[in-house]
């Protein structure tokens, strides 16, 4: 089992805690420690809530606020392929077609330069108590 520090938005995080979101969707990038190819069932993430959005300079305001454990972790090729699978719900309800899930996925830091070296990947976990 590893631990990784991950950042989040306050808003998703709440979306967490309420049990609204249960996947975390990610694409490894060039601004955090983690190769999501590595991550496996059991692996713990603990977040910290940074400031925004928008994306601005990652400045953490409140550290350690929340871990999950990883249940699965499925990498699609891209965002498509992933709503599709998923459901549009792993985004918190707040697009009604695939086409708005795609080009909000694809509007996040990074996303759609990473997204086809990396696919995208659907983490389902658990809140550690």
């Amino acid at each position: 089992m590893k631990i990784y520090k991950l950042e989040i938005y306050r808003k998703p995080l709440e979306a967490i805690l309420s049990g609204k979101k249960k996947v975390e969707i990610r694409t490894t990038n060039s601004y955090e420690q983690i190769d999501y190819a590595l991550l496996v069932p059991g692996d713990i993430i603990t977040f910290q809530i940074i400031s925004g959005p928008p994306f601005k300079n990652l400045q953490i305001i409140d550290k350690d606020v929340l871990d999950i454990k990883v249940k699965k972790v499925i990498n699609y090729k891209n965002p498509r392929e992933l709503l599709e699978e998923e459901g549009l719900s792993v985004l918190s309800n707040l697009v009604e077609t695939l086409e708005e899930g795609e080009e909000m996925l694809y509007s996040f830091h990074e996303y759609r330069e990473m997204i086809p070296v990396h696919g995208i990947y659907a983490i389902h976990f658990d809140l550690v108590k």
